[in-house]
């Protein structure tokens, strides 16, 4: 069975009864309308259908991941320079940095305000 179904025939086979559980409570939950006693409790069964629809999906999550394999070697791009749009990112980056000064930290704010504007008389800093 692990053949033909991949790795994790376990996930795979939980994921599968899950589903079928899940299914078969939320249609019953949902089309019979259940009763005990007087008192329906088909929602119980819709809403606990769905609980086990959601567990089959973690089951299909680690079925999938159990069946990923890594890339071969030679499909891998040679090791070599950079490409070319991330050296232009660089360059781009590099450029903005030196242009603009580096923002005030707090002190240097602190400092400013206690000693009074650094222009004119009633001028702002902002």
């Amino acid at each position: 069975m692990a053949r033909g179904c991949g790795h994790c025939a376990l996930c795979l086979l939980g994921a599968l009864a899950l589903d079928a559980a899940g299914l078969a409570l939320a249609l019953v939950g949902a089309v019979a309308q259940p009763s005990r006693a007087g008192r329906p409790y088909g929602d119980c069964l819709v809403l606990s259908g769905a609980l086990l629809l959601f567990l089959s999906l973690l089951c299909w999550l680690l079925w999938y991941v159990g069946n990923l394999r890594g890339v071969p070697a030679s499909e891998l791009p040679p090791p070599g320079p950079r490409p070319s749009l991330l050296r232009l990112a660089g360059k781009l980056s590099q450029r903005l940095s030196q242009r603009r000064p580096p923002a005030p930290g707090p002190l240097e704010l602190c400092r400013l305000c206690a000693s009074g504007s650094p222009g004119a008389p009633g001028e702002r800093l902002v």
